[in-house]
């Protein structure tokens, strides 16, 4: 065969099959199938994506698996008012994949009404909830971000008007694993929900990081929490174990706070590094609680303990705080063997033990109750002078019988230390300017 010939064939060949070719699917019309393949799917059944965007909302009514292919960027889109994803049958799991569910709006990105679920690696960008679970059990949501990213608001959305990370109602025995929630309300919200391990989360920008209502058997334990207003809130609740968490910087709002119990009882709160707060930890209505082993470091306002009774405390550090502790009607608490670095006390047994207790005055809480105002005066010399004179029914006073002299050597400076000296002098300044605009206006009068 001549090359002429040869060439001629090989053109008709190309005509051919490019006239032939089957055309691609693009992903606007793969997702168009995706709840076909849902629907059409056995239970049991692994859907694995590929790369692309595909529409919701979807509902999952069988036990599936619908992945993303490894390596491969795999998006659900959803632009109404319905949850991206609605989960109603048991054992689904969902892997890899990226929701965007950015419409401002009040039903959630996922919700999830069964039990067994597992949501893996997912990237959630929410208008509303990111994860809502109603009465689901066993589940498990892990290496999970949740940011919200709510567009068309007809109003400027203030912190109020978002939802939860995850949020769980009559939900027991669920597991939330290396997840990071960022700039929602509240990072997981459990309510009515016991038994559920909360464990090496990530929390930023948040109302509260965890926040418990009215649950029992809740373990949260190596979290971190930064730059919210509370780290842990824990309210209506009954033996919760917090444990080696790190709660840093909640301290831009009057009510933060590193820690807090509110009508807590029975809760075990150790091993916990909690610095640069308003309130390291905050004690209110609690009863029965063993507070152990924590740092309390650097913070305005190291411990407050109002109207608590029968708690425990033991083993804790109070370090580089403003004021180491405030206490009013507080009565009946075991305090007994924390460092305090603003007490001098003496050891003459040589046990590493003051043989002066340390008791806390409850003089400025009892004075600030009062009258709310002389907020501006604390730790003033003024203030400072006239609490060193109130010694009345000292016998009633929160006191720990045997403070330690010197710390353990377990705490440490998570924030650094110029960051918060310099917090502490421009405290100071606002301080004066507080009473010299004070002075200033009596004088005008």
């Amino acid at each position: 065969m001549t090359n002429v010939k040869k060439w001629i064939l090989i053109s008709l060949l190309g005509v051919v099959s490019f006239i032939y070719t089957p055309p691609s699917i693009k992903a606007e019309e793969q997702a168009k199938h995706l709840q076909s393949l849902i629907n059409e799917a056995q239970p049991g059944t692994t859907i694995i994506l590929a790369q692309g965007i595909y529409e919701g909302p979807i509902i999952i009514d069988k036990p599936l698996q619908l992945e993303a292919k490894p390596g491969e960027e795999v998006t659900i889109n959803n632009t109404s008012n319905k949850p991206a994803i609605q989960i109603i049958a048991n054992d689904v799991t969902l892997t890899g994949i990226i929701i965007r569910d950015e419409q401002v709006k009040k039903q959630p990105t996922v919700l999830i009404q069964a039990d067994g679920v597992l949501l893996d690696q997912l990237q959630i960008h929410s208008g509303s909830f990111g994860i809502m679970m109603r009465k689901a059990d066993y589940g498990e949501v892990r290496n999970t971000s949740i940011v919200w990213a709510g567009k068309g608001a007809k109003r400027p959305i203030k912190m109020s008007d978002k939802g939860n990370g995850m949020d769980l109602y009559e939900s027991d025995n669920n597991t939330f694993y290396g997840n990071t929630v960022i700039a929602m309300h509240d990072g997981i919200y459990m309510e009515n929900s016991d038994n559920n391990l909360v464990e090496e989360n990530h929390f930023e920008r948040l109302r509260y990081g965890v926040h418990c209502m009215y649950t029992k058997g809740t373990v949260i334990r190596h979290n971190i929490g930064r730059l919210n207003i509370t780290g842990a809130m824990v309210m209506a609740a009954r033996k919760v174990e917090l444990s080696n968490n790190q709660f840093t910087k909640q301290s831009e709002n009057v009510n933060s706070q590193g820690i807090l119990l509110f009508d807590a009882h029975e809760i075990m709160v150790f091993d916990n590094h909690v610095e640069g707060n308003r309130v390291g930890l905050y004690v209110e209505q609690s009863t029965l609680n063993r507070i152990t082993n924590n740092s309390i470091v650097g913070n305005f306002i190291g411990l407050q303990l109002l109207d608590a009774e029968n708690n425990t405390m033991s083993g804790n550090q109070f370090i580089g705080n403003v004021a180491s502790a405030e206490s009013r009607n507080s009565v009946n608490n075991t305090l007994d063997g924390n460092y305090w670095d603003t007490f001098q006390g003496i050891d003459l047994d040589g046990d590493g033990k003051s043989e002066i207790s340390y008791a806390i005055n409850p003089f400025f809480q009892s004075l600030v109750k009062a009258k709310p105002g002389f907020q501006l005066f604390f730790q003033s010399p003024g203030m400072v002078f006239l609490e060193g004179l109130y010694q009345s029914q000292r016998e009633q006073w929160a006191s720990d019988a045997s403070p330690l002299m010197q710390p353990t050597g377990n705490a440490r400076f998570v924030i650094s230390k110029q960051t918060l000296h310099h917090s502490a002098i421009i405290g100071v300044l606002l301080l004066c300017l507080s009473i010299l605009i004070i002075y200033t206006g009596v004088r005008k009068r």
